[in-house]
């Protein structure tokens, strides 16, 4: 009898699962353990309860398969979501993998982490960063707030050049070079691999430059809170309406994880699996999947990775869940932070990696 056992991947090479709640997502084997498994012909044999008689797969061509249930034939679309269609074209096809296989592509670490920085409190240490030397005059109001609520906070700004020392430093050559194959016209897209490393290195609360507070962080951060978590407030007639819902992230109860804060203890988990998947995305990006302009920030370094990397370990590690908006964090107090940058990367088009 066969006993091997096999998982669906799509053409773009990511690998199908579910959540716990039965819903659908694919990633990159790098990045997640597949619980959707089937025999050599295809049949699925272990699955959650919850969809393991609702799908089935039929062989379409030689070594490849579709997966239909009553909505249609799934189909894995472009960074992570799921659709279906009412036909079985080529980008509703699956080849199956063995284990072993799967288990091979899996050994491709981008970084070794050291775990004995593992802190479990949040560090009192503010980090901003920008590109340029010293702050942006328009940005200063705002970090003259975050400063006079926080007197006892140690309070860092990274510019460019202190974000290059520092992720050579602490994570040698491989990782840099990852950073610097960023398309420069995205400094976004650097700043978020940088606020993971800096964080999981030093732990403590990452603002972005153009965000700043209207309380002390003390009042903010307990002393038992190991990482905060927030969502935006996007239901009907909330103030962000509409805000983090993309299909990238639809498994997810309330969307995407706000990234524009990050306040964790040095070497929580939940960062060292960010860092990971964001240099896989980064080593495995191509145009054609990513896409490029904004929506490829959002999906190699940004909310969709950094929301997919923590959501299927929520029950593994401590963390605590707030409401920014409600608990004193401002995402933006120079209002339409776009119009600051001659060429913010929400108007770019040109690949996101180099």
């Amino acid at each position: 009898m066969n006993t091997i056992r096999y998982v669906f991947m799509s053409h773009f090479g990511t690998l199908l699962t579910s959540s716990a709640e039965g819903l659908l997502y694919h990633a990159f084997p790098e990045e997640i353990k597949p619980n959707i498994i089937a025999n050599s012909n295809g049949h699925i044999v272990d699955a959650p309860e919850c969809i393991k008689d609702k799908l089935s797969a039929t062989s379409v061509t030689e070594g490849f398969f579709s997966v239909s249930s009553v909505k249609g034939y799934l189909c894995a679309d472009i960074g992570g979501a799921i659709g279906w269609r009412p036909h079985c074209l080529d980008l509703e096809r699956f080849r199956l993998i063995s284990w072993e296989e799967y288990n091979y592509r899996r050994q491709i670490d981008p970084v070794k982490f050291n775990e004995n920085i593992r802190k479990y409190s949040i560090s009192r240490i503010i980090h901003q960063t920008h590109d340029e030397d010293v702050i942006p005059e328009h940005f200063l109001p705002g970090v003259e707030r975050l400063r006079a609520y926080n007197p006892s906070w140690k309070y860092i700004y990274w510019n460019e050049k202190d974000r290059l020392d520092f992720i050579y430093q602490y994570y040698g050559w491989k990782v840099l070079k990852a950073y610097l194959s960023i398309n420069p016209r995205y400094g976004a897209a650097r700043a978020d691999l940088f606020r993971y490393l800096c964080i999981y290195k030093m732990g403590g609360i990452y603002l972005d430059l153009k965000s700043t507070t209207n309380i002390s962080f003390d009042d903010l951060v307990q002393p038992e809170d190991q990482y905060l978590l927030s969502q935006w407030r996007n239901g009907q007639g909330e103030s962000s309406e509409g805000c983090g819902l993309g299909p990238e992230v639809a498994c997810v109860k309330g969307g995407e994880f706000q990234q524009w804060h990050i306040a964790a203890a040095a070497g929580h988990p939940f960062l060292r699996d960010v860092i990971h998947n964001t240099l896989t995305r980064i080593r495995l990006y191509s145009e054609d999947y990513f896409g490029g302009g904004k929506l490829s920030v959002l999906r190699v370094t940004g909310p969709y990775v950094y929301t997919m990397s923590i959501y299927p370990n929520l029950h593994k590690y401590p963390h605590r869940f707030f409401d920014a908006e409600n608990d004193g964090l401002v995402y933006s107090f120079v209002g339409d932070h776009t119009k600051l940058f001659a060429k913010h990367y929400s108007r770019e088009t040109t690949p996101l990696i180099l």
